[in-house]
């Protein structure tokens, strides 16, 4: 009789095991008192814990969910309010958990130019014409201060702005150009991507007053 080689089996099982534990005690979690129903880059219903992170800090909180659902730079509408990832997250192959904080702003985001229709002509033919089309992002505005990445609190200097929003490319995301914003006019100095990993992730822009309107 052959003796069967199990050495492998025990270990195998008990790891798929503990992934669907993991899963079972994840999902109680999300249907839980601190889990939400939410929307994922504006695209995706899902779901998250979210909860204080004890500093003291109304506007920056913690968020748990799905492997695939936490990214640096994904952005929640919770509540119908925006929050955006903004630390690389902690992985357990189970789930994710980040931190996230409140977008107090939105930043216009031009498109290149997009064939739209305008009309039908006399036989009722289409008819088009190319615009730039404008999408409001939702984002995090810093105009006298900022937290860096070890939690200090630096002093932006005066006519200054940070803004912080969700990786993308666009026409009017480049040094020199301007922008709108708080009744003011500003032109982008510089451009952060270091948050930005494999087309992932989170620019902050640096804006300079030119004009209050």
């Amino acid at each position: 009789m052959t003796v069967k080689d199990y050495k492998d089996y025990h270990q195998v099982n008990v790891k798929d095991k503990m992934m669907r534990d993991g899963l079972t005690l994840l999902e109680n979690s999300l249907d839980g008192f601190e889990g939400y129903d939410v929307v994922l880059n504006n695209s995706k219903d899902t779901k998250v814990v979210f909860y204080d992170k004890y500093d003291g800090r109304s506007d920056v909180k913690k968020i748990i969910g799905y492997v695939e659902d936490i990214e640096l730079g994904n952005l929640f509408k919770i509540n119908d309010e925006n929050w955006l990832v903004t630390t690389y997250p902690e992985d357990n192959r189970v789930y994710r958990k980040a931190e996230v904080q409140l977008c107090n702003s939105t930043f216009p985001i031009e498109s290149d130019k997009t064939e739209v229709l305008i009309g039908y002509d006399d036989y009722g033919r289409p008819e088009y014409d190319y615009q730039i089309l404008t999408k409001d992002e939702p984002c995090i505005v810093e105009t006298k201060y900022y937290f860096n990445n070890r939690n200090e609190q630096i002093t932006l200097p005066e006519d200054r702005v940070m803004i912080s929003m969700k990786y993308q490319k666009a026409t009017n995301i480049a040094t020199n150009k301007e922008f709108d914003l708080y009744e003011s006019r500003f032109r982008i100095t510089f451009i952060d991507y270091s948050q930005v990993i494999n087309g992932k992730g989170i620019m902050t822009l640096t804006g300079e007053r030119v004009m209050n309107k």
